[in-house]
């Protein structure tokens, strides 16, 4: 967050919407003290992608690749606006929130990217796991269209089986008119089923600048 100072009258500072008023100057007149407008900074929100399931970070970086997924090469600067012939490199990473683990091949079960112009078949985003991504690399071409691209990324994570432990548990019974102090065995359950949970990430509500834009080549 930015600090913004005001004036700097008479001993007077201005820190976000906080007003520090020092001593005026005192004469045979009186006291005389100097005042400023409060002054307020705000910030903008934080981008937030995720559900109660799992947090979803998705961006694009200039590289080469390959339409069966793999980025065989090249750097990873960001970069979202893309001349038409060149590769986007898509790259996706986050957590699974119960568990608090990264999303990786054991506890995905897919991730397809939807709606690339000219691509009429979902594509698979696969497992990188030196850099812990996600990827995919999209060769556009001469004929992509121009403007934003309204891709989605489309998480989908494993289900968790429920978690059960075994107790012994003693108790008091009557066996044969005689009390008697017996165990059995319980099974208790530790953490319930996580459903096999899907979220879908897409450029709402990021900045227009932010987007992933495709530009005609020159």
């Amino acid at each position: 967050m930015r600090r913004v100072i005001g004036s700097a009258l008479a001993g007077v500072f201005c820190l976000g919407s906080v007003v520090l008023v020092g001593a005026g100057t005192a004469s045979a007149q009186g006291t005389t003290t100097t005042t400023t407008t409060p002054t307020t900074t705000t910030t903008a929100a934080p981008y937030v992608s995720g559900n109660k399931y799992l947090s979803v970070n998705v961006d694009t970086v200039v590289g080469s690749g390959s339409p069966t997924g793999s980025v065989t090469s090249g750097g990873c600067g960001l970069e979202n606006v893309f001349g038409q012939g060149a590769t986007v490199v898509f790259r996706m990473w986050g957590i699974a929130n119960a568990t608090g683990q990264p999303l990786v091949a054991s506890n995905v079960k897919s991730v397809v990217i939807q709606d690339l112009p000219g691509v009429s078949t979902p594509p698979a985003m696969a497992y990188a796991p030196r850099d812990g991504y996600w990827t995919y690399g999209w060769k556009t071409s001469s004929s992509t269209p121009i403007g934003v691209v309204p891709f989605k990324v489309v998480v989908t994570l494993n289900p968790i089986g429920a978690l059960y432990k075994t107790v012994h548990v003693t108790y008091r019974a009557k066996v044969n008119g005689v009390t008697k102090v017996l165990r059995k065995t319980v099974k208790v359950l530790v953490s319930a089923q996580v459903p096999a949970a899907t979220y879908t990430f897409t450029q709402s509500g990021q900045a227009a600048s932010s987007q992933l834009t495709i530009q005609q080549s020159v």
